[in-house]
């Protein structure tokens, strides 16, 4: 995922402006709220692979019927939004600085309560104005974004043609790890070309400690168009369901 610099993008509900990097900002217009943006504007940024990560915060079911293009998911809950910006904010200083984040929901409701939440807490969050309520062309389908321990046993266990890819630290992988797991951390995952080597025609398990950086790297692998699966419980659930039952 590589920064671009480009110039002004037109088609912006509240005249967003992207100079070098992306950055979306406040225009005169009073009655706009300024973490809105419109399908225009996103859908061009994300066909441009600009500097934004778009996050699709409907259940599960509604995501796998129909979402943007480029678009991850994520449940951004009571139980998991401090978790995701405490890690991003530690872990991707570079994210917080480079890109901007866009959430999606049915109506917008949600994802706008959400943003300005992320954004009080230090992370610049944008929203789609309306959510996807009235949008049913250009979406795309996907299979389940999650996995569980036995799920990917049974899938391992029938070969099953997969890329396992472990976000953890290096040394993260040396108390435990799965067989034939490719290691790149976290952070590489967003610097440019830290996704060369990530296969688009088959399934990418996702796997970390506990599933929080897994989830966060899908920001970036679902612009790239892979086909993502997250290791629920990471490596603590694998090691608890799956080692300890041998």
């Amino acid at each position: 995922m590589k920064p671009k610099n480009i110039g002004i993008v037109a088609s912006i509900i509240i005249g967003i402006t992207i100079i070098g990097t992306v950055t979306l900002e406040q225009n005169s217009i009073q009655d706009r709220d300024i973490n809105a943006v419109n399908f225009e504007t996103l859908e061009g940024l994300l066909e441009n692979k600009e500097n934004v990560l778009v996050v699709d915060i409907r259940n599960s079911e509604e995501y796998q019927l129909g979402h943007l293009v480029g678009a991850s998911h994520d449940v951004l809950d009571s139980k998991t939004l401090e978790k995701r910006v405490k890690t991003i904010q530690n872990r991707l200083p570079y994210v917080v600085a480079q890109y901007n984040f866009v959430l999606v929901d049915e109506n917008g409701v949600s994802a706008k309560n959400t943003a300005q939440t992320m954004t009080e807490m230090g992370i610049q969050t944008f929203y789609l104005d309306g959510g996807m309520i009235n949008l049913s062309e250009n979406l795309v389908s996907s299979s389940q974004t999650i996995i569980d321990s036995e799920g990917l046993r049974k899938k391992l266990d029938a070969n099953e043609d997969l890329y396992l890819l472990d976000v953890r630290q290096p040394e993260e992988l040396l108390e435990s790890k799965i067989n034939g797991v490719v290691n790149i951390p976290l952070a590489e995952i967003f610097q440019p070309n830290g996704m060369d080597s990530i296969p688009t025609d088959k399934p990418v398990v996702v796997i970390c400690g506990s599933g929080n950086r897994a989830t966060i790297a899908t920001y970036a692998l679902a612009q790239e168009g892979i086909d993502f699966q997250v290791l629920e419980g990471g490596m603590n659930a694998w090691n608890s369901q799956i080692l300890s039952g041998m």
